[in-house]
């Protein structure tokens, strides 16, 4: 499987399993699992600021200093798909 990257967090999406799904329970190679489940979004309200203290834990858990962690969001999250707008 290609790498994907979820288009809400960033997450890269290797797994099948890790992909959200549809109504219809078909996989969304857009979307995380954790982001996007039965053909919306888990957390509808959340904002992109919201978003970036979710996933910061997750950077320094790998060892990524806060600071390069919040650069590499500040960077990066405005331009998934669900942020652009």
């Amino acid at each position: 499987m290609e790498e994907l990257h979820c288009q809400s967090c960033g997450m890269p999406m290797g797994e099948e399993t890790l992909l959200g799904t549809e109504k219809d329970g078909t996989r969304n190679r857009d979307y995380c699992v954790f982001c996007y489940a039965d053909g919306a979004f888990t957390q509808p309200d959340m904002t992109l600021e919201a978003m970036k203290e979710v996933c910061l834990p997750f950077l320094r858990q790998v060892g990524m200093p806060e600071e390069q962690a919040r650069a590499l969001l500040d960077e990066n999250l405005p331009r998934l798909k669900r942020w652009a707008g």
